[in-house]
């Protein structure tokens, strides 16, 4: 029991370290950005496959929509499949067990939108323009159950906003938030 507790402590500091490790380049700007020609699809698909496990540990429905035709996307790819799963990590964090989470992307006319849509506990309006900014969490009760550092979204902010990206947020208390990510394909 003592080494399950050490075990899941050692992994919250290591994921705290590595948000601020990763917060603290994009500030210094020594981002090490590795921009690439990449499947747009491949890597939607991989942020699902890799939340996958942990939305069923917590009786989510996780549902997945691709749409066939997502282009090919030049960016960093690994820093693009960060943002999409630490998106579905909020979902399945901050959504009561037994929820449905829905997690879509689709080729638009002018642009390419990836969203996830939860029935969680969801945002108050006083907290929705702060959800981007370090270390703030909306529910700190949450917060050391569900193992988040408050550093996620604020990363999230930060590689959207490097591929010139857009981020809405649309959330009522208590019933759901949905988070979409919108890229210009030809950027």
């Amino acid at each position: 029991q003592f080494y399950g507790v050490i075990l899941n402590e050692t992994d919250r500091m290591t994921r705290i370290v590595k948000d601020l490790l990763t917060l603290s380049r994009l500030d210094s700007a020594k981002m090490d950005w590795k921009t690439e020609t990449f499947s747009l699809k491949k890597s939607v698909e991989n942020a699902y496959k890799a939340m996958e496990m942990e939305a069923r540990r917590h009786n989510h429905k996780l549902i997945m929509s691709v749409d066939s035709s997502l282009p090919m996307f030049s960016g960093d790819r690994e820093r693009i499949e960060q943002v999409l799963i630490n998106l579905i990590s909020n979902a399945v964090k901050y959504t009561p067990d037994g929820g449905k989470i829905e997690y879509s992307a689709e080729n638009c006319e002018d642009h390419i939108k990836i969203t996830v849509k939860d029935n969680g506990i969801g945002i108050p309006q006083q907290d929705r323009e702060r959800i981007f900014e370090r270390f703030y969490r909306v529910d700190k009760s949450h917060s050391k159950q569900s193992g988040g550092t408050g550093l996620g979204l604020s990363i999230v902010k930060h590689a959207v906003q490097y591929h010139h990206g857009k981020i809405t947020v649309e959330s009522e208390a208590n019933n759901g938030t949905t988070i979409s990510v919108l890229f210009d394909p030809r950027v």
